[in-house]
């Protein structure tokens, strides 16, 4: 017998959600809000939901929701009744559809059991829940109250709390519907949290762009926008290494042959042979979604600025590295612009010779970077004292034991689990990681990027130095707009890669990206590549002027939030161009010098 009457099969896609502290008395408070995080799988897939659950002063819960997909935010909620709270036997599967703001049947709840079937499960042992029988499996008195259709084998987990009612789990559901229920607490959210609400985030670098809104200050009172110079890196793409996917699969597929796969590894191996056939030809290529982030940056920035972007505006110069994942990058948010206004003149560029300052490494660079470096040794000592891959090892093979480097296994897998955010491939890998693995396989990722790339002490940090090029071609290209020597200008646009874009910031002294530590047990907190260079990531350094010759401001944009700068700040985040200027040359002229 299913565990859902057909009825309700037609209509499900899913359900895992939870609150807290939903069912106080309603004198005690007119309403109460609690939000938590969800996470579901269905038939492979994952999906993660912000939910916020509110009772109101009649004792109706009112469930929101809202989940980002495409780089668009879908919302809606569902409204449970008095009755439905106090007495209801049916669970609703309902699919979210974004905009919806359903109201349920009064015998309806969504995700949590009424307080009339929790009470039965304790006192009786059983319960009905859309006319089938649940069989309590745990003590009466444990803090979760399990239960089970014994028909299906179904189970669920309930918090044994007639005040909180919460499902925490559903296992083994036939229609493969399985889902789990974590509280977000007030407590800081540390990077080990951030990254157990996101997963994701654990890619550091492989973070698809998380950014949906677009803030600013209000303008300065006189004052108006009048010239914008941009760096922005490529968006999602596939792994680089491709010989990744392939070592992968082949010791998944070498483990299969030898009858060596438990059911969570041979389940793994058919989700990694689905994202391998796709990945093939595509090593380093820019996905959809990297398009995707591109042209909604752009539109963004339109509609933010639309005095730049105008029909009599001047042209748009716009500059890409040569790979062609960036160059794809300039032509979806060029592309963008075009269709916004058809009139914009736009000038683009992908010359070996722009490599000079759109992505260059000096020689100390190179060095440092080069695979046969020391510190490399010393990063993967680091890493395998880190990283404890025993636990899935055990998970996805029958004998781990044999499994010759079980670290290396543990970081092919997360980077590939990592990158499917980035290419929409239809399955996920990240479920199989827990979020300690997963936090300290970021810090791993975290600290390699630091020591490359940032003002490390132990380096030198030739990275930032080899960014003084960079550096100069913005002052110099924002001068030429305050001293009117560029009038043919309105944006420059930049388009380029992560590596360049964190040495850049950190020569810019802009908060977060210009930390200096030195053990890496010291950089959490410090430096963190997820906030400072997802997939897509940004720079925009607006110049504002007046026309009464105040002095001209500009407002630096990290990823389309305020930047930071260690200069006295005005009202707004703004900074005197001149201050910022003079920051600005001597940290380039202070970098190794770089032919132009």
């Amino acid at each position: 017998m299913d565990v859902f009457n057909h009825s309700h099969i037609t209509r499900i896609l899913f359900i895992k959600l939870l609150f807290i502290g939903l069912f106080m008395p309603a004198s005690a408070v007119a309403m109460t809000c609690d939000s938590v995080k969800i996470t579901y799988r269905l038939h492979g897939q994952t999906r993660r939901f912000n939910t916020s659950f509110c009772r109101q002063a009649d004792g109706s819960v009112v469930m929101s929701w809202d989940i980002v997909r495409n780089l668009k935010t879908w919302h809606g909620s569902y409204t449970m009744s008095p009755e439905a709270v106090g007495r209801g036997s049916s669970l609703s599967f309902l699919m979210p559809e974004d905009g919806n703001h359903v109201t349920l049947p009064p015998g309806e709840t969504f995700a949590i059991l009424s307080r009339l079937s929790l009470g039965e499960l304790i006192k009786t042992g059983e319960t009905t829940l859309n006319n089938l029988r649940w069989t309590r499996t745990s003590a009466p008195d444990d803090k979760t109250v399990t239960a089970v259709n014994r028909p299906s084998g179904a189970t669920i987990s309930v918090l044994n709390d007639t005040t909180f009612p919460l499902i925490i789990s559903m296992q083994g559901n036939p229609l493969e519907i399985n889902w789990t229920a974590h509280i977000i607490d007030n407590t800081p959210r540390t990077t080990r949290r951030l990254i157990a609400e996101e997963p994701g985030r654990s890619g550091g670098i492989y973070y698809a762009y998380p950014f949906t809104t677009d803030e600013m200050p209000p303008l300065p009172d006189g004052y108006e926008v009048s010239f914008l110079s941009h760096y922005g890196r490529h968006g999602s793409r596939w792994l680089n290494r491709t010989w990744e996917y392939t070592e992968a699969m082949a010791a998944m597929d070498s483990a299969a042959n030898a009858g060596g796969l438990t059911p969570l590894g041979r389940d793994v191996r058919e989700r990694l042979r689905i994202i391998v056939d796709q990945a093939e030809g595509n090593g380093g290529a820019l996905s959809p979604l990297g398009e995707r982030q591109h042209r909604q940056i752009a539109e963004r920035m339109f509609r933010r600025f639309p005095t730049l972007f105008t029909d009599t505006a001047r042209h748009i110069e716009s500059y890409s590295s040569t790979t062609p994942r960036c160059i794809i990058s300039m032509a979806a948010f060029n592309e963008r612009l075009k269709e916004l206004n058809p009139s914009l003149s736009i000038r683009r560029h992908a010359s070996p010779g722009d490599m000079r300052f759109i992505s260059y490494s000096n020689p100390e660079m190179k060095a440092v970077n080069n695979s046969s470096a020391p510190w490399w040794n010393d990063l993967e000592a680091w890493r395998d004292s880190v990283l404890e891959p025993g636990r899935l090892m055990a998970a996805l093979f029958t004998d781990p034991a044999g499994i010759s480097r079980p670290v290396r296994m543990m970081w092919l897998l997360h980077d590939i689990a990592v990158d499917t955010q980035d290419v929409e491939p239809g399955v996920e890998l990240l479920d199989i990681f827990t979020s300690d693995e997963l936090y300290h396989l970021w810090s791993c990722l975290n600290y390699k990027m630091y020591y490359l790339h940032a003002n490390n002490p132990a380096t030198g940090a030739p990275g930032p130095r080899s960014a003084a090029s960079l550096l100069r071609h913005f002052t110099v290209d924002i001068d030429s707009a305050v001293m009117g020597l560029r009038t043919d200008r309105s944006v420059t646009l930049r388009f380029g890669h992560d590596t360049a874009l964190m040495r850049l910031m950190a020569l810019m002294n802009i908060e977060g990206a210009d930390a200096s530590v030195g053990s890496p047990s010291d950089i959490d907190g410090r430096w963190t590549d997820f906030l400072l260079t997802p997939m897509g990531a940004n720079l925009q350094v607006v110049l504002l002027t007046s026309r009464r010759g105040d002095e001209p401001l500009i407002l630096l944009r990290h990823n389309e939030r305020t930047a930071s700068l260690p200069l006295q700040a005005l009202p707004g985040g703004y900074y005197r161009w001149s201050d910022v200027r003079r920051l600005w040359t001597a940290n380039a002229d202070k970098a190794e010098p770089i032919t132009q």
